[in-house]
């Protein structure tokens, strides 16, 4: 039976490290005294690096307080398995993208970690106090930090210009689109607990079982999805976004159709471990209208320093990103323009979709309203662009099939960057100690 929650509920004690781990996908073993040989133990060896205990304790402390768990010992023990193979993964990361050369600044970082402070109305002598006050350094979050970013460049630069869109499937998705509406769709988000390789079903789903728990006591679905879920979507708090029945193995699909918006499902066993599927809104699918596209459109831009070469661009628009993260509307993208004294940081005005250059064109109508774009490169630096209102579509015009083929291309970046994950778990030399 489904269970009604309060899914994005969450403390004013809990803001500041929710904030921090909303920059990035969280993943995975317990500790326990027991089994640990004091806090200078190793927890795991990863090809020629090595995990301490210390490390995954950090981890554990910052998950527990994001995700308003108890600090308990049975929690810790909950936890610790998908904690420690969450940080098994962000060292395969960082192993994989230093072989391939791709190299995160200490600038960098240290942009990242002032704009987390930032957000929270800290310094950063002020977050490293309160994450010292949990028992967490602040170089386990600047180490993660680096991770993620190095994960993203790779994906950016080595996997995205391998893949293409052909114009027939753009094509078969338009079709798709069409003969789907009038039908119902849904809003879902989800948290995944896979089923280790030779491990037990009851270790994923007494993990499931525990979640749900949390969901009953108030934790945030987004926060245990980005900690816990091991599904691509993960990364955005696990939703899915709108989706069509057909879409859905059968199992979710029986499982969605029983539930009501605003609640969240026990388990399910499906797919080679355990879902928690929320179903946040259900609507009939509009199919592709006719009508041409209306956008309102702001941006927030960064201008260069003179000479600035490709490692200066990539450096001005991983600070971007992180600055316009978790904005979510125009005021707040051109009030921050606005405090960083950016001359062409502003309104933009409303205009035709069909009108704007074509490069600017696919940017844009991938783009849901309030959703911040990645950095799109001008005469004179970068700019962070922002759909304010979108009225209308071209029904499988040129802006509809920009739309599609970008949707397109990220799933399929998912699926790409999910499937180099897992080679490099497979290829790796792993020794769990604990």
């Amino acid at each position: 039976m489904p269970l009604m929650t309060r899914p994005e509920t969450s403390s004013p004690a809990t803001t500041v490290i929710f904030a921090v781990l909303c920059l990035i996908m969280i993943g995975l073993m317990p500790f326990t005294p027991a089994r640990a040989q004091g806090n200078l133990g190793i927890a795991a060896v990863v090809n020629d690096e090595v995990i301490s205990v210390l490390d995954l304790q950090a981890r554990m402390a910052m998950i527990m307080e994001s995700a308003s768990m108890d600090d308990t010992p049975e929690n810790r023990d909950r936890i610790a398995q998908p904690v420690l193979r969450g940080l098994i993964d962000e060292k395969l990361k960082l192993q994989e993208t230093r072989r391939l050369g791709i190299q995160v600044t200490q600038a960098d970082i240290e942009n990242a970690l002032q704009i987390i402070a930032g957000k929270n109305k800290m310094s950063v002598p002020q977050l490293s106090d309160h994450l010292a006050s949990i028992g967490v350094p602040l170089s386990a979050l600047a180490s993660r930090l680096e991770s993620e970013l190095a994960w993203d460049y790779y994906i950016g630069r080595h996997v995205a210009k391998r893949l293409q869109i052909g114009e027939e499937e753009v094509k078969d998705e338009i079709e798709r689109i069409r003969s789907q509406a009038g039908r119902p769709e849904y809003l879902i988000s989800e948290i995944f607990v896979p089923m280790d390789a030779g491990g037990e079903q009851g270790d994923a789903g007494q993990m499931a079982q525990s979640l749900l728990l949390q969901l009953k006591n108030g934790a945030p679905f987004s926060a245990l999805a980005e900690n816990f879920s091991q599904a691509p979507s993960a990364a955005v708090g696990g939703d899915m976004g709108w989706l069509r029945p057909d879409t859905l193995d059968p199992t979710l699909r029986d499982v969605i159709g029983k539930l009501n918006p605003g609640e969240v499902s026990i388990p399910v066993r499906a797919l080679g471990g355990y879902y928690l599927l929320y179903l946040r809104e259900v609507r009939t699918n509009p199919g592709l209208q006719t009508e041409e596209t209306m956008v309102k459109l702001s941006q927030y831009h960064a201008a260069a320093p003179a000479g600035a070469d490709n490692e200066a661009l990539n450096a001005l628009g991983a600070r971007m990103i992180e600055e316009t993260r978790g904005m979510r509307t125009c005021s707040q993208l051109e009030t921050h323009g606005q405090k960083a004294g950016t001359n062409l940081s502003g309104p933009l005005g409303v205009m035709k979709l069909s009108a704007l250059p074509e490069s600017m064109r696919g940017i844009i109508a991938g783009l849901a309203p309030g959703q911040p774009s990645r950095p799109v490169q001008t005469g004179n630096g970068l700019a962070v662009l922002m759909v304010c209102e979108k009225t209308g579509d071209q029904g499988g015009g040129q802006a509809a099939k920009d739309a599609i083929r970008t949707k397109l291309l990220q799933q399929r970046l998912e699926v790409a960057a999910e499937r180099k994950l897992r080679d490099l778990r497979h290829e790796a030399f792993l020794d769990i100690r604990l």
